[in-house]
Order: structure tokens, then sequence, then C-alpha cells
């Protein structure tokens, strides 16, 4: 066996690395309970006097960790809600040492540095744990499904795509890193069917981190919210292989003796098909999306770390449609609404990303970062579909012969819409970045230069066969005759038509500096943290200024120790990307300006127990002044910019959030949001709905466990939300609401192979270290959620809004095996 795992890390690694004498290094290992025996994740395991060597526990309660050899080293082992436990060992090197221990419930309300180091208010981010990912039921699930459901302001009411929309924003306006690199999405997609994959592999990440706004001036420009995401640095080899019933997934971990090579690999499928199938419009979908990532990192000395990361993500979307029924009205006044299709869609995306870091560790106060970056995209739409449809009144008199039939057709037509659509794109980016510590200070500062080379290619047109549409009206009365050649033959296009080619080559330079001090005294503590941000692109030749400023107090007295406070505020400058500048006709609008968002956020945590089981409230009140809007139109992902600055708005609201313990060592929380989001157009006389004014939002996920059973668990998660606004058609005001957006989705997930499991030599599963399999049901309700309308109107000039349903009850079984 060992000579098995010697080869697989030497394939695994991708080099021959000579490999040190184990004398290097020595371990402990154990399991960590509570006084009833029941096992303790997330419990913190470091040494004393050095903070970076530490590890927390599993859902087994397990842990490994690697300790300096030949020397008394003092062992912490701390959890939320239980009395610290300090132990000295001393292992020879080379050799392992069992360190278990049983840690006592508290009565405080909380340990006294423990949690308050895990409060975001210091730093303006909430971490949030990624071992939830797992946890959370849906079709879509992943680091974003965590986010929508934990995130404070966080909205998404489309199930199908990993998107989402915080504090009024909308999907373009949130900023994404991986590792310190920020991530792009692709340009064309236009629905959640044919994103596939999102970009962030969830068997890979070891940290989460995220803002609703008020972020430091370390992050990007963008204007409504940042998630910092963390892959794992491989401390031992090890893996996992899941599948469900739609996709399957893998990942390979492992590092060489000497400790200095590492790697992280992971490979994902995801086929809708099955999903799909279940949806409003049937048609023989085939998509089929993959991805594979990996991360070297190297690390030679103790002064030098290099990393190199890659990715390549092949997303194909192939859809024959063949007909859509809907109903929409009363019992007594049922209106249906039925379509036959023709033709087929064929859509690609093919995304390559790299990546090559290397940090100097120059000293304890001093360090470097150089980073190098490349991302390329090439998407594809093409697309010609013919659909007939009719509506009209539907029988509703039951028993008899046509009983849902459509009997009296109001509205008869075609649509027929055609694409050909290509885009390009290139973005190099390179980055310099320091961080040194002074006293009590730590100060940052970093300077980038990213080149963007865009080709884009659009030919698109859609043609409508309707009454009061573009097909032409030749007049019919006996004995007038209306020459070929007159313009009342003509075919008028409009502005569905959409023919244009752009390529553009730019630079864009941006810097920071920010710093962060400390100060206080034993009865109240302060942390204040100012910083600028600048940004110049040479398309538009605009330079923006961005200061940014939050304080945190936390006070230090014993009976105000649960407490913290925290205010941010500062402005939030978007300069335009590609897809901002490019008007509804495919032209490039080289004058427009950064959009700009002031924030102004008050919030406070409170930290207590309840039976002795940690929780954590959370609440922020908001207000964010807009300028300079972009405006832009939804459909469904794809959101559609005027191409102009020629608005100016508001946000407004306050979110909520209570997290804990309410079963033992399963977190669960509830988060309430209340926001509205306005706009004025240029020309118009008051403020109208935002396309993103999610007025009300509640969310409830909630985990159990049966208590002789502590492997079967399950976990529910209930969302509502008001319905966002929408517009009529030739209309820019969002002032008509659907129904509102509910769902619940519940899992049952039981553990049968845990670190305690005992199995015989010979069983084929003695590798693993665990192993799950998980029973979902989403849409629990089988509530028609709409995800948008389409309009209709008939032969008397009436307009009927025919709703987009998003998925019904579907069922999902998923496996897993770690090892």
């Amino acid at each position: 066996m060992k000579l098995l795992l010697k080869y697989c890390l030497i394939l695994f690694a991708g080099c021959n690395i000579g490999v040190v004498n184990a004398q290097y290094s020595a371990r402990i290992y154990g399991k960590i309970t509570d006084t009833l025996g029941l096992p303790l994740d997330l419990a913190n395991v470091v040494v004393e006097g050095m903070p970076k060597i530490g590890t927390s526990t599993n859902e087994s309660g397990r842990y490994e960790l690697i300790i300096p050899h030949n020397q008394p080293v003092t062992i912490e082992i701390s959890s939320v809600g239980y009395l610290p436990v300090k132990k000295t060992v001393t292992v020879e090197a080379g050799k392992r040492l069992q360190v278990s221990v049983s840690l006592v419930p508290t009565t405080l309300s909380l340990p006294d540095v423990t949690v308050g180091e895990r409060s975001h208010s210091t730093d303006g981010l909430e971490r949030i744990n990624p071992k939830h990912i797992q946890n959370i039921p849906g079709m879509s699930s992943g680091v974003e499904a965590l986010i929508k459901s934990s995130g404070l302001g966080v909205f998404s009411q489309n199930d199908l795509s990993s998107q989402y929309n915080v504090r009024g924003g909308n999907y373009d306006e949130n900023l994404i890193y991986l590792n310190g690199i920020e991530i792009y999405r692709p340009f064309l997609i236009r629905s959640g069917q044919q994103e596939g994959l999102s970009f962030i592999n969830p068997d890979l990440v070891s940290a989460i981190k995220f803002s609703s706004g008020g972020f430091d001036a370390c992050y990007g420009d963008k204007m409504s919210s940042v998630l910092d995401v963390r892959y794992k640095t491989p401390y031992s080899f090890g893996g996992s292989v899941s599948g469900s019933l739609v996709g399957a997934s893998m990942h390979l971990e492992g590092i060489t003796k000497n400790k200095k090579l590492s790697a992280l690999l992971g490979a994902r499928y995801h086929a809708g098909t099955y999903m799909f199938n279940q949806l409003q419009q049937k048609g023989d979908y085939k998509p089929n999306f993959a991805d594979v990532q990996f991360l070297l990192n190297y690390q030679p000395s103790d002064k030098v770390e290099i990393t190199f990361f890659g990715n390549y993500a092949r997303n194909i979307y192939r859809l024959i449609p063949t007909n859509q029924t809907t109903v929409i009205g009363t019992i007594g006044e049922a209106i249906g609404f039925e379509v036959g299709f023709e033709g087929q869609e064929i859509d690609a995306y093919q995304t390559i990303f790299s990546a090559l870091t290397t940090k100097f560790n120059l000293n304890k106060n001093n360090n470097l970062k150089l980073l190098l970056a490349y991302f390329n995209s090439t998407e594809k739409e093409t697309f010609d579909i013919k659909a007939d449809y009719w509506m009209g009144k539907v029988n509703s008199s039951y028993g008899s012969d046509d009983y849902g039939q459509i009997i009296s057709p109001r509205a008869i037509g075609a649509d027929y819409h055609h694409a050909r659509n290509f885009l390009n794109s290139n973005i190099f980016n390179a980055q310099f970045q320091g961080e040194h510590l002074i006293k009590k200070n730590t100060l940052t500062w970093g300077i980038t230069a990213q080149g963007e080379l865009i080709a884009d290619k659009l030919n698109e047109w859609r043609l409508y066969d309707s009454t009061g549409y573009s097909l032409p009206y030749v007049p019919t009365i006996p004995g007038d005759s209306v020459p070929l050649d007159s313009p009342a033959r003509w075919i008028t296009m409009g502005e569905d038509y959409l023919l244009t080619e752009n390529t553009t080559n730019t630079l864009r330079l941006s810097a920071f500096i920010q710093d962060k001090w400390e100060f206080g005294n034993e009865n109240h503590k302060f942390f204040l943290v100012g910083g600028v941000r600048m940004a110049y692109w040479t398309l538009n030749n605009e330079v923006i200024v961005s200061p940014r400023l939050r304080l945190a107090y936390l006070p230090q007295k014993a009976n105000l120790k649960n407490l913290s406070f925290y205010i941010s505020t500062g402005l939030y400058c978007q300069p335009a990307f590609y897809k901002e500048a490019r008007r509804p006709d495919g032209t490039l609008n080289y004058n427009i300006k950064a959009q700009k968002s002031y924030h102004l956020i008050v919030g406070a945590d409170y930290l207590f127990s309840i039976a002795r089981r940690p929780f954590k409230f959370s609440s922020e009140i908001y207000y964010k002044n807009l300028q300079n809007l972009i405006t832009y139109t939804l459909e469904n992902v794809r959101v559609i910019y005027s191409g102009e600055n020629n608005s100016k708005g508001y946000a407004v609201g306050i979110d909520a959030k209570l997290s804990g313990e309410i079963v033992h060592n399963l977190e669960s929380w509830l988060t309430f949001s209340l926001m509205q989001s306005k706009e004025k157009i240029d020309g118009a006389d008051t403020f109208s709905f935002r396309p993103t004014d999610q007025r009300f939002s509640i969310n409830l996920f909630f985990q159990d466990r049966v208590p002789k059973l502590p492997m079967l668990k399950a976990h529910v998660n209930l969302l509502y939300m008001t319905a966002l606004p929408f517009c009529p058609p030739n209309s820019t005001t969002y002032s008509l609401r659907g129904k509102p957006y509910f769902r619940a989705d519940i899992g049952f997930s039981w553990q049968f192979i845990d670190g305690t499991t005992r199995l015989a030599k010979k069983n084929p599963f003695k590798f693993l270290q665990a192993a799950f399999l998980t029973l979902e049901i989403n849409n629990l309700f089988d509530y028609d959620n709409t995800l948008g309308y389409t309009w209709i109107n008939d032969w008397q000039k009436t307009y009927y809004a025919i709703p987009n349903y998003l998925t019904p009850r579907i069922f999902n079984v998923k496996l897993r095996f770690e090892f």
C-alpha cells in the first residue's frame, strides 16, 4: 500500500521529487468530543505561540497535525461554547502521537478570544463555513448556492443559475476572487440552462468570505459585493468522488514527503438533461458541461512560495424544442397558450484561465506578491427557431370531450428567431502587491495592469407574424392594387435586428493603498481601515478615485464583550466593461463613464449562547446613492445595457441574520431583508423601480439529526421573496409585479462510513474516510415560480403576460465518497 501511495503521489504531482527522510516531521492525531462523547467538528487545534501551525477537526471530530519534532510543544484545543484545553507533548521525528480530549461546555456566553476573531466586524467580511456546500439542498449546489442562502442582502429568483443580486444591484456588480485573482464569467449567456458549471469548484474550497458592501480598498471596482474564496493547501494525500442524477465530480490532493510541493486537482461533469426535461418548454435537451482545475504549490524555502492555477471549461448546450403549454387565469376564465417549435439551438462556451503567483516572505513583517494571469473566453450562440403559437379560452367544463383544450382562439401567430453571435475575449493581468506590519498597523498596497482584447461579431434578428407586428399589412379592398415595390409590402425588422462587429484593444491601470490601525485600551478596542483606489481606462481616458473607510468597535468589558459595532462608508466606482459600453444596436459608447455608488453601512454583531450552544445575531442598515447609472433590462440571466449613463438612483434597506446550533454541532440560520431600490431616468419626472427591486425576502436553513442515528440528518432550505418588477412591451418602466417567489428544498443525508467505522481488511471500502448517501426533494410543494413573461396581444390589441416557469418538483440522489 505504501508503494502504491508513493507512485500515486509521484504521478499526481507530475514530477519526481526527491524524498526527504521522515525525520523532518512529527505528527499528532486524535478525536475531539464533548462530554457526551459526540464528535465536535471545526474544533481548533493549534500550537501555542505558532498560530500558523493549526488545523480543524472534521465532521467526525478527527484531526491530524504536523508539529515541530524533538521539543516540548503546547497544543491548545478549543471550540465555540467549550472550555479550551492545553496539552504539552514531545514527539520524536518520524513518530505519530495520539492526542484525544473531551471538551467541557462553558457557562459563559462566548469564549474569550475565539468567537471575537470569528466575527466579521473587524474587516467587513463574513466567514462562511464551506462544509455547508454539501448540505444545502438544490439542483444548483455550490458556493453560490450557499451565498444565496446565508449572505446578507443576497437575492436570486432563478434556481437554474448560480448568479445572484446584492442589495439592488445586478449580476455584473459582484466581485468574485479565487486565491486573490478576480474571476470573469462568459458574456453571451442569456439563460440559466446555458450557464452550466459555475467557476468555483466546491470540492476544492477551504475558506469563504463574503461582504454585501462597504468592503476594503484592496478589493476591486464593483458596486455591490465581494466573494473571496480560497482553495485548499493539501497536507496529505486524499480526495473524493461524487455523483448524482445531474452530474459527477472528483478531486485529488497530495503533497510530497519533503512538504515542498503540493497539488490539488478537480474535475466536474454536469448533464442537466434530467432536470431540463422537467421544464415547461419540452424538447430534446443535450447539455454537456465539464471542467478541469488544478493548483500546484511549490515552496522551495521559507522565503518563497510559488503557486500555479489552471482551469479549462467547456460548456455546450444543445436544444431541439418541440412544444410548450401554459394555462393562466382562473378556473372560470382560463386562458391557454400553446407553442409548436421548429429548429434548434447550439451554444458553446469555452474558458481557459491560468495564473502564476509568487509570494516573497522577506521577514515576519514584510511580504510581497507578484501575480500574472490570463483569461480567454471563446463563445458562440447559434440558433434558428420558429415558434407557431395560438392563444385562447380554455374549455373548463369537466367531463367534456375537449376539456382543457383551446376552444375560442384569440391570437394566432409565429415568431422566427435567428442568431449567429460570436465573441472572443483575451484578458492579461499583472499585479504586484505588498503587506507591511508596522507596530499595530498593517499597510497593504498594490498596482495592476490589465490588457483586454475583445472581438465581437453579432448577427441576430427576430421576425414576428402577428397582429401589430412586423409583417406588412396590405389592403384587401376589392379593386385595390398595391405595387410590388410599395413600402406597404416592406418587412420592417425594427429594434430586433442586430448586425455589428466590434474589436477593442484597451488597457486598464489600477492601484490601491490602505492601512489598518488597531488601538484602544483594556476596556475598548478599535479597528480603523482606510484606503483609496485609483483606476484608468484607455477606452474613455477616465480616471477614477475611490476612497473607503471602515471603523469597528469591540467593547472589552465583561458585560459587553459579546457585542461589536461597525460603520463603513466610501465611493465604489464600477468602470464599464465591454458589455456595459455596448448599446442595444451593437455600437460602442466610447464616452461611457464609470457608475458610482456611495455606501453608508452601520452594523452590529451579538454573540450569545442558548443551552450552552453558540448563536450569533448580525444586522446591517445601509444606504447607497447611485450616480452615472447605465440603465438595463433583464432577459433571464442576460443583462441588456443601454450603453448610456442616463440614470441616477438609490438603494436603502436593512438585513439581519440569526445563526447558531439549534441542534448540537449543526449550524442553522435565518436571514431577513427589507429593501427598496429606485432610479430616475433622464427626462423622467419621478423615480421608478429598478429591475432588481427586491422588496422583502426571508430564508431559513435548518439542520437536524435522528437522535438514535446521529449519522442520519435532514437539511431544509425555505425561501420566500416578493416578486421582482417587470415592464410591458415598448416600455422601460418596471411598474408591474407578478406573484411572489417561494421555494422549499429538503435533503436527507446518511453518512454510512466515517472515521470511526471499522471495516474488514478485505472490504473494498476500507480506504474510505467518509461516505454519504443523500436524497433531495427540490421544490417540495411544486410551486410554479416565474422567471419572466412572454407578451402576446390578441386581435383586440389586448396584451397578455404569459409566465415562463422554473423547475417543478424534482427528485435527486447523490452519492459521495471521501478518502
